[in-house]
C-alpha cells in the first residue's frame, strides 16, 4: 500500500480535532499536516504543524489529499463579512493553491440546504463554496453536508444547542427525504472523512447526514 500525505484545515475544531486523531492513526497515511493559529497540544510522529496567516497564505505543501475542517459563526466571527472569509474565502484560497500543488483529493465540510442561491446567507455561503470547489476540477471532490454536529464545542453556542436539543427529539421521526436532517455526531463526521478518504478515487460525492449517521458509535 502506497502511504500518502494529508493536509487538514480547522484541525484544533471540533470535528477536527476527531479527523486528526484518526489520521495520525491511520496507516494510510506517513504525514499528517496541520494548518493552525496556535500549535495543538499533541504529539506525534507523523504530525507537522504549521502556524498560518490565511490572509498571507501563498504557498502550498505536499499532500495528496486535503481535509477542510474549516467553520465559525457569524457570532464568534464578528460579522458577516469575517464569517465568508473562514467559510469560503480560505478554504477556496487552499483548495485553490494545493490543486496546483498536485493535490488529487479535496474533501470538506459544507451543511445541509448549502445552496448558491438561497436567500439565506449562511445556506448561499456554503452553497458558493461547493460551486467554487466544482469548478476547479479537483480529481476527487467529496463535499459533507451535515445537519446539527454534536459534540463538546471550546465555546457556547446557546441557539445551536436548543437547535441540537430538538433535533435529538425528533430525530426518530426523521425518515424518507428527512434523514438528511438528523444530526449527528463530530466524531461520525470525522469517521466518515476517513472512510471516503479510503474508498473514494474519483469524481464528485455528497455525503449527507443519513450516510454520515452510518459512522457513528
Amino acid at each position: 500500500m502506497q502511504q500518502k500525505t494529508a493536509l487538514i484545515l480547522g484541525a484544533s475544531g471540533l470535528t477536527g480535532k476527531h479527523l486528526l486523531e484518526l489520521l495520525l492513526e491511520d496507516p494510510l497515511y506517513r504525514q499528517v499536516t496541520v494548518y493552525v493559529r496556535k500549535p495543538v497540544h499533541i504529539s506525534h510522529p507523523k504530525l507537522v504543524q504549521q502556524i498560518v496567516d490565511f490572509e498571507k497564505l501563498n504557498t502550498a505543501i505536499d499532500a495528496t489529499d486535503v481535509f477542510c475542517c474549516l467553520g465559525t459563526t457569524i457570532k464568534k466571527a464578528g460579522s458577516q463579512d469575517a464569517f465568508r472569509q473562514v467559510d469560503l474565502v480560505y478554504p477556496q484560497k487552499v483548495a485553490v493553491l494545493q490543486l496546483a500543488a498536485g493535490s488529487q483529493k479535496f474533501l470538506v465540510i459544507s451543511a445541509v440546504g448549502a445552496d448558491a442561491n438561497s436567500s439565506i446567507f449562511y445556506s448561499r455561503t456554503k452553497g458558493q463554496l461547493e460551486k467554487a470547489l466544482t469548478a476547479l476540477g479537483y480529481p476527487c471532490l467529496c463535499i459533507f453536508r451535515p445537519s446539527f454536529i454534536m459534540g463538546d464545542r471550546a465555546e457556547r453556542r446557546v441557539g445551536e444547542k436548543i437547535g441540537i436539543f430538538i433535533a435529538k427529539l425528533i430525530s426518530p421521526l426523521l425518515i424518507g427525504p428527512f434523514k438528511k436532517y438528523q444530526p449527528v455526531s463530530a466524531l461520525a463526521l470525522a469517521a466518515s472523512m476517513q472512510h471516503a478518504a479510503h474508498h473514494h478515487t474519483e469524481g464528485l460525492h455528497h455525503i449527507s447526514s443519513d450516510e454520515i449517521k452510518k459512522f457513528e458509535y
